[in-house]
């Protein structure tokens, strides 16, 4: 039974380990907007052929992540304001609605395990441990997602999210950003306790449109003061 088991597991390919990697280096700001992609310098950093490189910046590309200019090269996507308002409009529908579900459904354990998240992230926010805050919001909106018994939903937003998540990443550390997003998780667990759907509702609504307060900053500023205030957004790693 175990080696059927076995044989039925497919392994990764290099391509999708290469996509995965540079995906999350572009939403964590490893790779900045505009920053040259180079096949070769990827295939030496990896010690891998370019082949699979190149598979996933197509993949990369068609996703909008990287921009492709024939005879000229690859480089990082700027993060572009549209795609960012489009992708926060769908997360607002679907998880305004699991937030209510999880409410219903949550046990116990699902919201002491968000209460302890939200510890979690109060820690990493007094180190101004930037990424670790960052991938902890990920976990606390997953752990709803898996309360409501939604997390195949969850798993069709990922590239839905992405250009979002580069927006959410760059303003983590924006100033007061962490105490409110803090205070506003501390509300979706208050509310989950209350069993108030129409709490969580409108704390979780707040919290996924805060992001629009910054797209106002940035996309309000013109020529180049957008691309100033781009620049100043970007975490130092």
């Amino acid at each position: 039974m175990w080696e059927t088991e076995q044989r039925a597991v497919r392994p990764r390919s290099t391509a999708l380990n290469v996509y995965e990697l540079l995906r999350s280096e572009i939403v964590l700001g490893v790779l900045k907007p505009l920053e040259p992609i180079r096949e070769q310098a990827i295939a030496e950093r990896l010690a891998i052929s370019r082949t699979p490189v190149r598979e996933a910046l197509l993949r990369l590309a068609d996703l909008g992540l990287v921009d492709i200019y024939p005879q000229s090269g690859t480089v990082v996507a700027p993060i572009r304001v549209a795609k960012v308002r489009a992708a926060q409009l769908i997360r607002e529908a679907v998880e305004v609605e699991v937030a209510r579900r999880a409410t219903r459904a949550a046990a116990p354990d699902d919201i002491d395990a968000l209460a302890s998240i939200v510890e979690e992230q109060a820690f990493a926010a007094g180190r101004q441990d930037t990424r670790r805050f960052y991938e902890l919001d990920e976990v606390f909106h997953r752990r709803i997602f898996a309360a409501a018994d939604c997390l195949a939903v969850a798993d069709e937003l990922e590239d839905v999210k992405v250009h979002l998540n580069r927006m959410r990443f760059v303003t983590v550390n924006w100033p007061n950003r962490p105490g409110t997003i803090l205070d506003q998780h501390g509300g979706i667990v208050a509310g989950m306790r209350a069993r108030d759907e129409a709490a969580v509702a409108a704390v979780m609504t707040l919290h996924l449109r805060t992001i629009l307060d910054a797209l106002e900053a940035i996309d309000g500023a013109p020529g180049p003061g957008r691309k100033e205030a781009m620049r100043a957004a970007m975490p130092a790693m």
